[in-house]
């Protein structure tokens, strides 16, 4: 199961939306977050945490996302295992990982981000993958293009760590990617 961690305001649900329409395609996901445990698909292979701050994690391996609303924090053990997902003007979650062995993934239009929006236009989007980034099961993906095609308004924060989050969990992404 792929241990996911999202953090940031609690009110602020669009990114765990986002993830719960998304990952059912890929093989279901079970969440738990503010007064709700819920599960989507059959046969979950996605586990959505979701918290304000970021907890004390005693797993071996995953992917934590921050939102924009994430809160200061005084920094944590970063476990080896994981990869940290952050839009790059995200100061706090920045702030909070700064110092410590964390493998940080970028999002956001600069050509310094690890992933970045290429094109976008109704219902596709072009990303760019522009730093080489290894998966959580041990793949190693090169730089490059991919598109992804969504029904609903997204926005670009949710298309970053959605597509993220896909990445980090090896999902193929020379298939386009459904949210």
């Amino acid at each position: 199961m792929v241990n996911i961690f999202l953090c940031g305001d609690l009110n602020d649900t669009s990114v765990s939306q986002a993830l719960i329409s998304a990952l059912p395609q890929y093989g279901g996901v079970r969440y738990s977050g503010p007064n709700r445990v819920s599960e989507y698909g059959s046969s979950p292979e996605y586990f959505l945490y979701e918290y304000e701050k970021l907890p004390e994690i005693g797993l071996k391996r995953g992917m934590v996302l921050f939102k924009n609303g994430f809160p200061p924090q005084k920094p944590l053990p970063c476990p080896p295992g994981f990869l940290y997902v952050l839009e790059s003007k995200n100061v706090n979650a920045a702030t909070l990982l700064k110092g410590s062995e964390a493998t940080a993934v970028t999002c956001g239009t600069s050509p310094k981000d690890t992933l970045s929006i290429a094109g976008l236009e109704d219902g596709t989007a072009t990303l760019s993958l522009q730093r080489t980034l290894n998966t959580l099961d041990g793949q190693v993906l090169e730089p490059h293009d991919f598109n992804a095609k969504f029904n609903t308004l997204i926005s670009p924060h949710q298309l970053l760590m959605v597509c993220a989050a896909l990445l980090i969990a090896g999902v193929d992404s020379f298939k386009e990617y459904k949210l």
